[in-house]
């Protein structure tokens, strides 16, 4: 029998250093957990009542009566195709294969609530059937991290045990064999993967991610259906032990404005789990959830040290449903989103959408929730990314909330270490993502080495990019984990130090800082020391409509070194469209847009160069397509060697066949400048704008192309000189002139300065 490591989402984390030990690791593990002995948790008894969990009895009117209306007519034919389904066998009889049985929990539950909401007996045949053929052998499966994949088959089979129970048709031998099997399963879960030293060891407490916390929703779920059990108790101290911490304000996994260490992939895979078990706490329990404090799978490691987690101590937890961190990472990922829907491919991540976050109409959450599932170019209303909640959103939706666009447009999230530019909510929006973690924010297994990198999108293409996460061998980081795989300034070809395998981080941290959010100008920026040099990236959003990065670096090295200032696309090479090397820049275009990209230094000699190319290797290596096919785009180097160079960028999008107006080519020209100072005109449907980058002690006065004289002690200027909503931008200085007359004045030095 081989083992499998399967791909969706991504296997584990990386485990090269223990890959001996795994052929050492075959023991006798316990076929149930060997919890104490003792009622379940005391704020939850077996009432009797059904359904409990996925629903409520007075629910099933609600049901029936908004069956014939969108969204939910819909809704229940996804739900009646996924009833539908045939029993599925393992495709090995030898091996328990998560697959199958999730696929076939799915089945049974949806059939379950098509017996009870509709009063249909075959339905409810049908689900009695494949509890009878659901089998326990449970250890017999070759999974190494299976503990995250048992979500859906235990959720989907109490589920439908449950749903059950509320109809004539489940007789009580039945619903006792279907909760041994079920319980037995859960068992063997907790034995191995809690219990176990070796285990727990290796995939939940290094993690403190996805991991313990999908662990924790699947056992939680039955521990909760299940109270009698003999080790109930102890499933669920466990359990909600860790939930109470990783979704609360001392977990580091959640940042006080919203953002999740492991990035919007991993994240949205954790959330749907958790908000189904926080629904069936919701639904079953009266007041905060009693539980025993269980400390077995924290870490003493760095971020987590100073948990604070006392065994024994008694804790109560109230699902965090209205409120609290675990909400504010779904306003962390709406922020987020890409303009067509999908979350970007932050960190170990592909585009995705978020599942679930329309549930919380019900629980006071607003509209934007439900207009993110709706408006979604690749995946109009997901329902099942990270967990089964196609039954969910037939019940909790809550259409009496109105779908509204979300109230924000850029965003400044600098616990998370992110700022979000957009120009609006349109699929067409101009979207720029600068990243700066610094913190538990960046300390975790699936983060890459992203300090001061940026992605950007335009007119429903994704142009300038982070590499996604191409993971060859399931035992090692993602290829596209390290500093060259990303928009950064490398230095002698490195950046922030590399990671390494499991808490070996790397990275260094790196801050959002100085932001401003205007009418015709946002602006922030992002800073972060390495190589022995300290890098400030300032990026201006103009208009809604184009970029400037103005990048400006002191250093301690005493000599010149070789800097390049790093830029991927996506096209090229593998990647489809088209890509031009330009003498001071690219030109990256797609089938809907492209973006052209200039780019000057403040240091002589700047040459723009593509880096040697190996296929499907770092930096030219991306996967980020839903389809998981790993592919190679165009990359460029703009290198000069001096000892801290500045650097000024001109973004600019483009809508392919927009020859004229407001979405046509801009155009960008440098203007003549004194040794140290660089600047760029650029002109377009909204008027004549220039950028200017000086190093220190440089030349203060720049004449423009039209004549005017800009006068200046800043370190970077963004101006208007002609057309509608005039604007003048500086940083780092106390003025900017423009023929003696002053644009933007500041009483000191030390920050950012607008004027509009």
């Amino acid at each position: 029998m081989h083992s499998r490591l399967h791909g969706s989402p991504l296997s584990i984390s990386p485990l090269a250093p223990v890959l001996a030990a795994l052929a050492l690791a075959a023991v006798a593990l316990a076929a149930s957990a060997c919890g104490a002995d003792g009622p379940g948790p005391s704020e939850q008894r077996d009432t009797g009542v059904h359904p409990r969990l996925l629903a409520r009895p007075d629910q099933r009117d609600v049901l029936r009566s908004r069956a014939e209306r969108e969204p939910y007519a819909s809704i229940l034919a996804t739900l009646r195709r996924r009833a539908e389904r045939a029993y599925e066998e393992d495709p090995d009889p030898a091996s328990w294969d998560h697959r199958t049985n999730g696929n076939n929990a799915s089945t049974a539950q949806a059939n379950a609530l098509l017996a009870w909401a509709f009063e249909d007996r075959a339905a409810a045949d049908k689900a009695r059937e494949f509890l009878r053929r659901l089998e326990t052998d449970w250890d017999t499966n070759t999974v190494l991290d299976i503990n995250i994949r048992m979500a859906k088959t235990l959720m989907g089979y109490t589920n439908a045990w449950d749903v059950l129970s509320a109809t004539p048709w489940l007789p009580a031998d039945e619903s006792a064999e279907a909760e041994r099997k079920i319980t037995e399963i859960t068992g063997q879960l907790f034995a191995k993967y809690v219990e176990h030293d070796f285990y727990r060891d290796l995939l939940l407490r290094p993690a403190q991610n996805n991991h313990p916390i999908r662990t924790a929703d699947a056992i939680a779920y039955v521990a909760l259906a299940f109270p009698g059990h003999p080790a109930a108790e102890t499933w669920w101290s466990w359990s909600i032990s860790e939930l109470d911490y990783l979704w609360g304000p001392n977990g580091q996994y959640v940042q006080p404005d919203g953002g999740v260490s492991e990035g919007p992939y991993y994240s949205g895979f954790a959330w749907g789990p958790t908000a189904a078990l926080f629904i069936a706490l919701d639904n079953a329990l009266e007041g905060p959830a009693a539980f025993t404090r269980d400390c077995r799978t924290r870490s003493d490691e760095d971020p987590w040290a100073g948990h604070g987690c006392i065994d024994g101590e008694q804790g109560t937890f109230e699902p965090p449903l209205r409120g609290g961190l675990f909400t504010s990472a779904v306003d962390w990922s709406l922020a987020l989103r890409l303009p067509w829907g999908s979350r970007p491919p932050l960190d170990d991540a592909v585009f995705t959408p978020f599942n679930g976050s329309s549930l919380l109409t019900s629980f006071g959450g607003s509209g934007a929730y439900r207009w993110d599932w709706e408006q979604n170019r690749d995946n109009p209303q997901d329902m099942e990314f990270g967990a089964d909640l196609i039954a969910h959103h037939l019940i909790y939706i809550d259409d009496a909330v109105a779908t509204e666009e979300p109230p924000r447009l850029t965003r400044f999230l600098p616990d998370a270490g992110n700022a979000v530019f957009r120009s609006d909510w349109g699929e067409e929006a101009r979207w720029l993502l600068l990243v700066a973690e610094h913190g538990s924010a960046r300390k975790a297994i699936h983060d890459h080495v992203d300090g001061t990198s940026f992605s950007l999108a335009a007119y429903g293409e994704y142009l300038l990019i982070d590499p996604g996460y191409y993971k060859p061998d399931a035992l090692d980081n993602a290829k596209t984990s390290q500093s060259p795989s990303h928009n950064v300034i490398l230095i002698d070809g490195k950046a922030a130090p590399d990671k390494g395998l499991f808490n070996n981080f790397g990275d260094a941290d790196a801050w959002i800082r100085n932001t401003h959010d205007g009418d015709a100008v946002e602006y922030a920026e992002a800073h972060q020391d390495y190589q022995d040099t300290h890098v400030e990236r300032s990026v201006a959003f103009i208009d809604g409509r184009y970029f400037v990065v103005g990048d400006r670096l002191t250093t301690s090295h005493p000599a010149a070194r070789a800097h390049a200032w790093r830029l991927h696309g996506y096209a090229g090479l593998t990647s489809g469209g088209t890509f031009e090397l330009l003498a001071d820049g690219a030109r990256w275009e797609r089938t809907r847009a492209g973006v052209e990209a200039r780019v000057q230094s403040t240091a002589p000699g700047l040459a723009v160069v593509e880096p040697p190319y190996t296929p499907l290797a770092a930096p030219h290596v991306h996967e980020f397509e839903e389809d998981r096919e790993a592919a190679d785009h165009a990359v460029i180097d703009a290198t000069v060697k001096a000892e801290a160079p500045g650097f000024l960028a001109v973004l600019l999008p483009y809508k392919v066949g927009a020859d004229a107006g407001p979405d046509a080519p801009l155009q960008a020209a440098p203007i003549e400048a004194e040794p140290g100072v660089v600047a760029w005109q650029i002109e377009g449907d909204g008027g004549t704008d220039v950028a200017v980058l000086r190093s220190k002690g440089a030349p203060g006065s720049l004449t423009l192309p039209g004549g005017q004289v800009l006068e200046t002690d800043a370190e970077l200027v963004v101006l208007r000189v002609e057309g509608e909503r005039p604007f003048a931008l500086m940083a780092r200085g106390t003025q900017v002139l423009l023929d003696g007359v002053p644009q933007v004045t500041a009483p000191d030095a030390t920050g950012v300065a607008v004027e509009e």
